[in-house]
């Protein structure tokens, strides 16, 4: 498909894959708006503007790229925070973008998941979660959208070496081996995917092994990732006693 004039709006098009895909969304000629933070504010807070706005103006290609990840035990993390942005904002978004689409019978709409939905890992539980949300609602959307010139197109990167992969997150990849993906090695084939109006695109040997185990044998992943568990609670053990003696080096 020819990018050539089309409009495209993007959320997290200002971090580590997203400034690598505007680029060379613009070099083949794309219209393309950047939801920036630091100017347009609080993109939760905001949604309801965002999505007025979309659905007066609805673009031709919607990718729904903003989210971050919590690495910690489940009793610890934010729930709501981490599906406003990884799920609820994307699925908002596209339900402003969608009755435009219909109008002309033609859209695109890309969905920027994560392989923790098919391979969900230990104390990211929030994260999983609605990276998995994400994943049913573009397969659902899809086959809803069957009749119709939209696309729908899931892409399922592996880690990648950005600022969402540092802290203890970069702690836990490292120790546990996990292979990462250079930012502009996923923005090319995220492009190539919205050019060949591809389904899904999946990151990574073995993980994409590893995604077929857990769905038809869990159980064999779950053995394989204690090690994992029991790495990552070393991790946490050591940043909450950092946090403790921080705290009474200050009282």
């Amino acid at each position: 498909m020819q990018l050539k004039g089309k409009t495209v709006y993007i959320t997290g098009g200002t971090g580590g894959i997203g400034v690598p895909l505007v680029q060379l969304l613009r070099d083949a000629g794309a219209q393309v708006s950047v939801y920036n933070r630091a100017q347009d504010g609080d993109l939760v807070e905001n949604l309801d503007f965002f999505c007025a706005q979309l659905k007066q103006t609805p673009p031709d290609i919607l990718i729904n790229m903003a989210g971050y990840n919590d690495f910690n035990y489940a009793e610890d993390q934010d729930y709501e925070a981490i599906h406003r942005l990884n799920l609820l904002v994307p699925m908002r978004l596209t339900q402003a973008v969608l009755p435009g689409m219909k109008i002309r019978n033609n859209g695109q709409i890309i969905n920027i998941g994560s392989m923790t939905a098919l391979i969900p890992l230990p104390h990211l539980t929030g994260y999983a979660s609605a990276k998995a949300g994400l994943k049913a609602f573009s397969d659902a959307l899809r086959r809803e959208l069957g009749g119709t010139n939209i696309s729908v197109t899931h892409v399922v990167p592996r880690a990648v070496r950005t600022q969402m992969n540092t802290g203890t997150r970069a702690e836990i990849n490292e120790r546990t081996n996990v292979h990462h993906d250079h930012p502009d090695d996923i923005a090319a084939r995220i492009f190539e995917a919205i050019v060949k109006r591809k389904r899904e695109v999946r990151f990574g040997w073995p993980e994409r092994f590893f995604a077929f185990l857990n769905a038809v044998c869990p159980r064999i992943i779950d053995q394989g990732l204690q090690k994992n568990r029991k790495i990552g609670e070393e991790i946490l053990a050591a940043e909450k006693a950092k946090t403790v003696n921080t705290e009474r080096a200050a009282a």
